[in-house]
C-alpha cells in the first residue's frame, strides 16, 4: 500500500468512526431524556406537582443536551427535525407553567405530546425504538380503557363491544412488539413484574369482552391502566445504557 493510499484509508476510517461516535452520542443523549420524561409523565398523572416540577427540570436539561448532539443523517437532513426540537422544548416549558399553576391534568396532557413528536420524527425515517412502540401501544390501550369507563354513563351497544375488541386486539399486537423490543429491560424486576400484569390484564379483559361482562370489563381495564402506569415508573428508573 502506497503512503497516499494509507492516508486515504486513514481518513475514511476517521470519518466512519467519527460518524458512528456522533450517532452513539445522539442515541445516548435522547435515551437519557426518557427517564425523567416518564418520571414527569407519571408524577403529573398522579397529581404530584412537586415531583413533576423536579422531573421537568431534569428533563429540560437532558433535552438541551440532545439539541447539542449531531443527529443521525436522516434526521439531520429532515427539514422538520429542527422544528421538532424546538417544539419539544416548548412542550417542556408549557408543562412547567401548567404545573406552577397547579393544573396537573392539563400538564399531563401537554406532556403526552412530547413522545408523539419523537414518534412521528423517527417514524418518518423508519427509526422506531422501544419508546415509539410504547407510544403506539398506549394509544390503542387508551381507546379500550376510555370506552370501558363509559359504561356507567351510557349503555354499551354491540358496536361498542366490537370496537373495544378490535382495539384490544391491536393493543395486544403492539404489546408483543414492545416485549420483543424490551431487550435487557425484560430481566429487570420492576419492568418484568409490570409486563406480566399487563399481559394478564389483557387476557382477562378479552374474556370479559367476550362475555359482555360490564363490571369485569371496567375492573380489568383499570388493572391494565395501573399496570401500564407501573411499567412507565419502572422505565423512569431503568438502566438503559
Amino acid at each position: 500500500m502506497t503512503p497516499q493510499s494509507r492516508t486515504a484509508a486513514a481518513i475514511v476510517g476517521f470519518v466512519l468512526v467519527t460518524g458512528l461516535t456522533a450517532r452513539a452520542d445522539f442515541t445516548s443523549a435522547i435515551t437519557a431524556v426518557m427517564g425523567p420524561y416518564y418520571a414527569a409523565l407519571t408524577a403529573s398523572e398522579r397529581g404530584d406537582a412537586e415531583s413533576t416540577q423536579r422531573d421537568l427540570g431534569l428533563l429540560s436539561a437532558k433535552w438541551e443536551l440532545v439539541g447539542r448532539e449531531e443527529p443521525p443523517a436522516a434526521l439531520k437532513a429532515d427539514p422538520q427535525w429542527h422544528a421538532d426540537v424546538q417544539k419539544i422544548g416548548e412542550i417542556i416549558r408549557q408543562t412547567g407553567e401548567l404545573v406552577r399553576l397547579r393544573n396537573l391534568s392539563k400538564a399531563h396532557i401537554e406532556l403526552e405530546g412530547l413522545r408523539l413528536v419523537l414518534r412521528q420524527a423517527r417514524g418518518r425515517h423508519d427509526m422506531l425504538v422501544l419508546d415509539d412502540w410504547l407510544t403506539d401501544y398506549h394509544e390503542a390501550m387508551e381507546r379500550v380503557c376510555v370506552r370501558a369507563s363509559m359504561q356507567n354513563e351510557i349503555v354499551l351497544a354491540d358496536a361498542d363491544y366490537v370496537e373495544m375488541q378490535h382495539d384490544l386486539s391491536r393493543a395486544e399486537t403492539l404489546w408483543a412488539d414492545v416485549e420483543r423490543q424490551a431487550g435487557k429491560l425484560a430481566s429487570q424486576p420492576a419492568w418484568s413484574a409490570a409486563a406480566r400484569r399487563i399481559t394478564a390484564a389483557q387476557i382477562d379483559l378479552d374474556l370479559a369482552l367476550t362475555r359482555r361482562n360490564g363490571a369485569a370489563i371496567a375492573k380489568n381495564a383499570e388493572a391494565l391502566k395501573t399496570a401500564y402506569h407501573d411499567l412507565l415508573v419502572a422505565l423512569s428508573h431503568a438502566d438503559r445504557s
